[in-house]
């Protein structure tokens, strides 16, 4: 191996320029074992010259010459001097006039030893090397930049910055604007680029040549063949020698353009739509949304930041149903699209019916996203629900309920219907309603019928219906007409409540109530007459006792016919809605008429506080008889009846109040409470008379129950009412 301190793969070659022969050899000498020496009288190429000051004159031009034409590559010249010349030594950079390029790179002076000579030679190699790397590089850059400029999809021009002359165009440029390149040089940049919008073109040069680069989008060129495209050019400038160039990149943004406003529209119109629309990404863990337009924010509550990387499933609540959810995560495993509809929850809490549709994305058979339509359909839910539940009802309900067009065609029927009428819906729906016409009401009655509902108004009546079977029988009737949303009447409902055992009822009330008030009545005027004729006609102790029993049952039995017919006017009125009973009043009230009326008893009564009850002066009969009937089984010498009134125990005070009734006797007998609990009397469990059943009665009809208890002494009666505010 040699000496060299930095091994190459091939030997630097030297071309030895020294003017005395033994000086020549002797440097040869020194450098051949590690260079390759040339010593010939013409220049040669070498790597490095060694010229001595006597022959640096004689070839100065050669060297400014070589060095020119390698330039960028360094090439190194070193200059031997000798220690005893008298002229003036040349100094480095020297002798190079106009030229940037210095011509003496080193200076060594003889006699020099071997190691110096070396180092100074290799530091001038390791230059070249280098410059020789550099050069290799920017020949290759310039190579690629001109194959880029040549095979770039985008046009280029060059332009002089100071002429503004196109200067160079690729194939690219040709083909965008149609013209040739010798026509595309010849051409002013404005005649070819933005013809309509010269100003903005020479803005865009001033911008450039300004801050050294420009861009605009907003530039369009019209081709050779008259076809007009949009634009985008970047710009920027950079130096060849001492020139100033613009470089314009130009590309066609038509279809890009046309695309990005069809994209615009189509975001603006998904932003806008009226239901949420989000997209989700599967490729991430957990398949995370990515995207939700406004609907989808106005519709959850949840802002785009707080909707976007979560999974939607936090939209579920305690109130999801499992089911739509199962469907959900079926259509993602299976890649199918699929609706369902699931309660889901605002960000407020808020619970809303939603209908999901989710549809996969793909891309060459992949899917890459999922795409959710979300469309609050609560209103509609809560519709259908409604008219399940009305259907339900109008289904099971007690009364016949027939809905016909506005011909009065039969369009449904309820079961009801079907059970009062012996006409199967099938029967019914290809009939009208005069079906059930029994002869019995006049025409008149039904034109006045047609004109009431026709007219927008409901109608009411009690008519005499046929059934299937022939049968006769006694209805109450509501009709009422249904309108569309813009007012039109179009079908009306019917609602017909059989009243036929009503009827007879009331007959027989009436029938009975007759008999008891005036033939009864009558009746006991008789027995009392003569019961008090007897009695003055008879003398014996003995048989005036009998007569003072008749006259005793006598008086019960007009009591009794009294209290029918009280029975009779109680179920006569209707329940109270709005009423209100101060029960300081009505304390006050039986007090007075007791006190009156059974002087020989005491009554104490005692309030909680201010209340009132729903109920009209029929409680204050029922309370009297209670009273009444609570006195007549009090055996003691002092008979005495307590009456308290307080709120219902047990959480139920703001809505109930209990009448307590309690007596210092034995109470009233059990056979007679057990009647009144059980509801009826039998033979062998029965009341003696109508007042408990009155109590219980009324109470009943105010919307209240009788509780009959047990107590230390007897037995105590409470009557629960519906509470209402005292102050009002």
């Amino acid at each position: 191996m040699t000496m060299r301190d930095t091994p190459t793969d091939s030997i630097d070659r030297l071309q030895l320029i020294v003017a005395n022969e033994a000086d020549r050899e002797a440097i040869r000498t020194m450098l051949s074992e590690r260079y390759d020496v040339i010593i010939a009288e013409e220049l040669q190429a070498a790597d490095c010259y060694l010229v001595d000051d006597r022959s640096l004159p004689a070839y100065r031009e050669a060297i400014k010459q070589q060095k020119a034409e390698l330039d960028p590559t360094f090439q190194p010249l070193l200059l031997l001097r000798r220690e005893s010349a008298t002229e003036t030594a040349p100094r480095l950079g020297a002798d190079n006039g106009d030229d940037d390029l210095p011509l003496i790179d080193e200076v060594v002076t003889a006699p020099i030893d071997q190691a110096t000579l070396h180092r100074r030679l290799e530091n001038l190699l390791v230059r070249r090397r280098q410059s020789a790397e550099l050069t290799q590089r920017y020949a290759d850059i310039q190579t690629r930049f001109e194959r880029l400029f040549e095979a770039t999809n985008d046009a280029i021009l060059v332009l002089d910055a100071e002429s503004l002359r196109i200067t160079a165009c690729n194939p690219a440029a040709s083909d965008l604007l149609g013209y040739s390149r010798p026509t595309i040089l010849d051409t002013e940049p404005s005649e070819l680029l933005a013809t309509d919008q010269p100003d903005a073109l020479a803005a865009l040069f001033e911008d450039t040549i300004a801050a050294g680069d420009a861009w605009t989008d907003g530039l369009t060129c019209r081709t050779n063949a008259g076809e007009e495209r949009a634009i985008e050019i970047s710009a920027t400038t950079f130096e060849t020698s001492d020139e100033l160039s613009i470089l314009l990149s130009i590309r066609d943004i038509t279809e890009r353009k046309a695309y990005q406003e069809e994209l615009e529209l189509k975001t603006q119109a998904i932003d806008g739509a009226p239901i949420g629309i989000s997209i989700s990404d599967p490729s991430q863990p957990d398949n995370p949304l990515v995207y939700v337009n406004d609907g989808y924010t106005e519709l959850t509550g949840y802002s785009a930041s707080e909707a976007t990387g979560r999974n939607c499933r936090y939209l579920q609540g305690p109130g999801t149903r499992e089911e739509p959810v199962d469907k959900l995560r079926q259509a993602v495993d299976t890649e199918e699209p699929v609706t369902v509809e699931l309660r889901n929850y605002r960000k407020d809490g808020t619970a809303f019916w939603n209908q999901v549709t989710i549809a996969p994305v793909r891309n060459d058979g992949e899917v890459v996203n999922w795409v959710g339509f979300q469309e609050d359909v609560t209103e509609r839910k809560e519709r259908e629900q409604d008219l399940q539940l009305f259907r339900r009802a109008v289904e099971n309900v007690g009364s016949a309920v027939v809905i016909t067009d506005r011909n009065g065609d039969i369009e449904y029927v309820n079961p009801a219907f079907e059970a009062q009428t012996g006409y199967s819906r099938t029967e019914a729906a290809e009939a009208n309603t005069n079906l059930l016409a029994s002869g019995t009401q006049s025409d008149e009655f039904y034109e006045e019928l047609w004109e009431t509902i026709l007219g927008g108004e409901a109608w009411e009546a009690e008519l005499v219906n046929q059934r299937k079977s022939g049968e006769l029988y006694h209805i109450e009737q509501e009709i009422a007409p249904i309108e569309n949303s813009v007012g039109d009447i179009t079908h009306f409902v019917a609602i017909e409540t059989d009243v036929t055992d009503r009827q007879l009822r009331e007959q027989q009330l009436s029938v009975l109530n007759r008999i008891l008030r005036h033939n009864l009545r009558n009746g006991i005027n008789v027995i009392e007459g003569n019961a008090t004729l007897l009695s003055e006609t008879v003398a014996n102790e003995e048989a005036r006792r009998f007569v003072a029993a008749i006259e005793e049952r006598a008086t019960a039995l007009a009591a009794l016919s009294e209290k029918a017919s009280t029975v009779r006017s109680l179920f006569e009125q209707e329940p109270p809605t709005d009423a209100r009973y101060q029960l300081a009043a009505l304390l006050a009230a039986i007090t007075a008429a007791f006190e009156e009326a059974h002087s020989e008893a005491a009554i104490e009564t005692a309030l909680a506080e201010p209340l009132a009850v729903r109920a009209d002066s029929r409680l204050r009969v029922a309370l009297a008889e209670l009273l009444t009937t609570t006195l007549s089984y009090n055996d003691e010498a002092t008979p005495a009846i307590t009456v308290t009134a307080t709120p219902a125990p047990n959480n139920r005070g703001e809505e109930w109040v209990e009448i307590t009734v309690t007596d210092n006797g034995l109470g009233i007998p059990e056979h007679e409470w057990q009647a009144i609990e059980q509801g009826e009397e039998t033979q062998l469990q029965h009341g003696s008379g109508l007042s408990l059943w009155l109590v219980h009665w009324t109470v009943s009809l105010l919307g209240g129950e009788v509780r009959i208890e047990e107590s230390d002494i007897g037995t105590q009666t409470v009557l629960t009412l519906p509470r209402v505010p005292a102050d009002e």
